[in-house]
């Protein structure tokens, strides 16, 4: 656990500025980046919520830190969320579930333009897995931005990264909106962080 001085609220564009500042200079694969995030995650699941400064910490530590083996026994478990209740295990469920898939696509035929978005090529054994099929982010900093940008906002359009969309638009997730304050994240928000950043374009 991450020892914290005096809890302070941050706001969503100070911590997304933070967390694309944290993806520089990585080259470490999406899949190993995940495996050290949940490893990291864990030493933190008895708390109910994560403060901003340790959400920042722990996705900061993924890029270096010592990332577990992958486990075979993730392509096949159940890893639905039918009946989970508990924040820690949906964000839990939620990364196995991506990790597992990015071993799909390591080990599955060449994807072309995965940018674009492609489906995760599961073997017919797959356990239920607690994501949905479609990949847009396949590197540790658009998943990173897209996290941010989808899940909690800050972005900016003079960041060069993206821009406003003219006129009327109907995103796949209600985007937030402004500068917003932040003093604590729950499991189920960091889990939409995740979803984000596979899915959000």
């Amino acid at each position: 656990m991450w020892l914290a001085g005096e809890v302070h609220d941050s706001t969503n564009r100070e911590i997304y500025l933070q967390v694309r500042r944290s993806a520089e200079g990585t080259s470490r694969s999406l899949e190993e980046y995940l495996r050290a995030l949940w490893s990291l995650g864990r030493a933190e699941r008895d708390q109910d919520t994560i403060t901003p400064d340790v959400f920042v910490a722990l996705l900061t530590e993924a890029t270096s830190s010592a990332a577990p083996g992958f486990d075979e026994r993730w392509r096949t478990a159940d890893l639905g969320l039918l009946g989970v209740t508990k924040g820690f295990d949906t964000w839990e469920r939620v990364i196995l579930s991506q990790i597992a898939d990015l071993r799909d696509f390591a080990e599955g035929p060449p994807q072309h333009y995965p940018e674009l978005g492609v489906d995760a090529p599961r073997r017919s054994d797959a356990g239920t897995r607690a994501n949905g099929l479609r990949w847009y982010n396949h590197s540790v900093p658009s998943y990173l931005e897209c996290g941010m940008a989808g899940a909690l906002g800050g972005w900016d359009p003079d960041d060069g990264i993206r821009t406003e969309l003219p006129g009327p638009s109907l995103p796949v997730y209600p985007e937030p909106e402004g500068v917003t304050s932040l003093s604590a994240l729950t499991w189920h928000e960091l889990a939409e962080f995740l979803i984000c950043g596979q899915e959000y374009e």
